[in-house]
């Protein structure tokens, strides 16, 4: 939790994010169609006539159950376990925009669990020519696929395992480009590493360098057919720092299983390794994640972890991607519900299997392996409910083999997801 000298100034800023954002309509709106142009498509949009200035307004929501049965072993050595709960996962406002064809910016703060936390908070330059677009300010590293596309559009409810890896979000300088008709991309910065309200101090070095190139060996008939490859690498300088590594089951209310305790490290060094495919219906994705640590008074720590992972549309559409910045995208319905026209949206069916590996050496976090189904309707492009079964195998620290563990959880999860 934030102390409150974070909360609040973010809690205020957030605030003044909203009531400008409330003006700002209000002036487009007293402006008249002569001066603005306005509607709604995914969020509301403000264009000035004169090219010089657009903005956005807009957010999300998204709302969880879930229910947890853990088995006796684990529930001995982890009490609490089992239950039922509800929660506000994310609850987003934004402002976005756009000043003289060149600036970008993103105002976003996060008010689920009754605390304000920055998102994606920055300005930009685009049109750079080779360095492309520079950013400043707090948002996500290029580093993973999963963890780059929007969490409103990755296909289960939760990250998989390995995402305990990804740095996500931090106060950085950043750079990005595509080439060769966006069949390429690449991105790089360098970041401070910062808590959740984009704030950091230390008399010791805390910084990131992290990159990533991606590319489509094959894409054709506009995007239902591609093949996906990318690679991502980070230094994480620190000084004779404490880390620790804990993961919980890819259910959000559940327990963190996996925990390396505390240990001192001069640094990491992350590798990601992402293949991806859309054959019309079908789309596949997998992952490697691994980072090398330099623990301080002891081995260097090696932990890893993969998933592997697959979707189809019962309706027939395909997963979009998006070639500017090689990432997953919005899935749109071919039918948007309207059940007066018997039409009921988009179906998917997805199952993804992931493990992590926390032990190395003295460290023993713990092996974990999950399996989940899920079940997406899509009823229009920004609007979706999904459910999903997560089973996790929590495996014993320096278990001598895949399958011995320490005991199981089955989990059933629901979401109701919106974006406006």
């Amino acid at each position: 939790m934030q102390p409150r000298s974070i909360r609040r100034p973010f809690r205020a800023a957030a605030i003044v994010v909203l009531l400008v954002c409330l003006a700002l309509a209000g002036a487009a709106g007293a402006a008249g169609d002569e001066g603005w142009t306005i509607e709604y498509s995914n969020g509301l949009n403000f264009d000035k006539n004169d090219s010089q200035a657009s903005f956005k307004l807009g957010g999300r929501i998204h709302a969880d159950f879930a229910t947890i049965a853990v088995e006796s072993a684990l529930d001995d050595l982890f009490p609490g376990g089992d239950g039922q709960g509800v929660e506000f996962r994310r609850a987003y406002l934004y402002m976005s925009g756009e000043l003289y064809e060149r600036v970008i910016w993103k105002s976003q703060f996060d008010f689920a669990g009754g605390e304000v936390n920055a998102k994606d908070v920055y300005i930009g330059v685009k049109g750079l020519g080779f360095l492309g677009t520079a950013k400043v300010g707090h948002f996500k590293e290029p580093y993973s696929l999963e963890e780059l596309t929007s969490d409103n559009y990755i296909t289960f409810i939760e990250r998989d395992l390995p995402s305990i890896f990804n740095p996500s979000r931090n106060f950085g300088l950043g750079f990005s480009n595509a080439a060769s008709d966006q069949r390429m991309t690449w991105a790089a910065g360098v970041f401070a590493d910062t808590d959740g309200g984009g704030e950091a101090f230390s008399t010791r070095n805390r910084f990131n360098i992290t990159g990533r190139v991606t590319g489509l060996p094959v894409y054709a008939d506009e995007g239902r057919r591609l093949i996906h490859v990318g690679v991502a690498g980070g230094f994480q300088v620190r000084d004779d720092t404490e880390q620790r590594i804990r993961q919980r089951p890819e259910i959000h209310l559940a327990q963190r299983y996996l925990d390396t305790d505390s240990f001192q490290t001069d640094g990491n060094r992350l590798l990601g390794i992402e293949v991806a495919g859309v054959f019309g219906p079908l789309h596949l994705a997998s992952e490697w994640k691994q980072s090398w640590i330099d623990q301080v008074g002891g081995k260097n720590l090696n932990v890893w972890g993969t998933y592997v992972s697959g979707g189809w549309f019962l309706t027939g559409e395909s997963r979009p991607y998006k070639k500017s910045s090689g990432t997953w995208s919005r899935v749109k319905p071919a039918n948007p519900f309207d059940p007066d026209s018997g039409k009921w949206g988009a179906l998917e069916l997805a199952a993804r299997f992931s493990y992590l590996n926390l032990n190395s050496h003295n460290v023993r976090g713990g092996r974990e392996a999950n399996v989940s189904v899920e079940l997406n309707w899509y009823l229009y492009s920004n609007v979706r409910l999904m459910a999903n079964y997560v089973y996790a195998n929590v495996m014993s620290t320096g278990g001598e083999s895949f399958g011995t563990g320490e005991g199981k959880l089955h989990g059933v999860q629901a979401r109701a997801q919106i974006e406006f």
